[in-house]
């Protein structure tokens, strides 16, 4: 209950999930009624949090405008780790904290990336379409992963998950890059399992890495420094034979760039599960690339995570309800 009486409420904008059991085991016990909206512009979810003490969000605009109209919200918790559909700076001068749930999906987006690499080098999913089409024996040969460099963008949860995945690949290097990136990062995250394996792990330079690198999958979160980060001038460094892979966030790819480049054959191909606009429209020229494999933002997705997910967003939503006072 509320302190001073009535049931605090928590409003969850945009429901992917089709069922509320786990918001509500979390939410129940502590008081708080919990509703689900159907949100899909700022004026909805203003309408619909109108008077909520706590927004539960998935995919839903939370800007400045939605924010403005919030009357009792003390916190807008995040299904996941991004939060660049939510306006920081709105919820910090109404004094509205956000929380996101890092590092609930880590192992399932490395091992996505990985699936995507492997399956960009042995040509799977191609495979699987001409077979399925009565074809055999296609006419698509892959290449060997073992002996080839890895290049990781980023070096935050996911990142290292797929820098531990990949060490029993047989990798000849793995090269890696973030802002903050030292020898000393790396060697503490990776350092042990790597010199069991003889592996190769190191920091190397932005451009090193799209230069020497066979593979470039980016783990980047998307900010205004990191929108479009990897474009013509970076795809332009690569090998003719390498291959992007992008589990992150579609924006910090220029997704035209990379069209041009794979369509004029300066790279191989590329593995993609984020997209600048999402469902991926039917016209762009991503869908008619062989080389391409895309898969539908899904590389966070697992039973375990997406338990995880939804717990700990409404854990998230009660901590600072209970911080605040709304709730005992």
């Amino acid at each position: 209950m509320k302190e001073g009486g009535g049931a605090a409420l928590a409003v969850i904008t945009d429901d992917r999930f089709g069922d509320t059991v786990i918001e509500r085991s979390v939410l129940g016990p502590a008081g708080v009624e919990l509703e689900v909206a159907k949100c899909r512009s700022s004026a909805e979810v203003a309408a619909a949090g109108r008077a909520a003490d706590a927004l539960l969000v998935n995919m839903a605009t939370v800007d400045a405008a939605a924010i403005e109209s919030l009357e009792r919200c003390r916190v807008i918790a995040r299904y996941g780790v991004g939060l660049d559909n939510v306006d920081l700076d709105a919820a910090g001068r109404r004094g509205i904290a956000v929380a996101n749930v890092p590092g609930y999906c880590d192992r399932e987006v490395a091992e996505h990336a990985l699936g995507l690499i492997l399956s960009c080098a042995r040509g799977i999913a191609r495979r699987d379409r001409a077979v399925r089409e009565g074809a055999w024996n296609v006419a698509a040969p892959g290449r060997r992963v073992s002996g080839s460099t890895l290049g990781i963008l980023g070096f935050g949860g996911t990142a290292k998950a797929l820098a531990r995945a990949a060490l029993g690949l047989g990798f000849d290097a793995i090269l890696v890059w973030s802002p903050r990136i030292s020898a000393e990062r790396v060697d503490a995250a990776i350092g042990g399992a790597a010199a069991a394996l003889g592996a190769v792990v190191r920091p190397a330079a932005f451009d090193e890495v799209f230069i020497r690198s066979d593979w470039v999958s980016i783990h980047l979160p998307l900010k205004p420094q990191t929108r479009g980060i990897v474009g013509a001038r970076e795809l332009g460094l690569m090998k003719r034979d390498a291959t992007v892979i992008n589990t992150s966030r579609g924006a910090v790819l220029d997704e035209e760039a990379l069209v041009d480049a794979l369509s004029e054959a300066r790279m191989a191909g590329a593995g993609l599960d984020v997209f600048t606009a999402e469902p991926l429209p039917q016209g762009s020229r991503l869908r008619s690339l062989p080389g391409v494999v895309l898969t539908d933002h899904s590389a966070y997705a697992s039973r375990e995570s997406v338990a995880d997910l939804r717990r700990r967003t409404a854990e998230n939503a009660l901590a600072e309800l209970r911080r605040c006072g709304v709730v005992r």
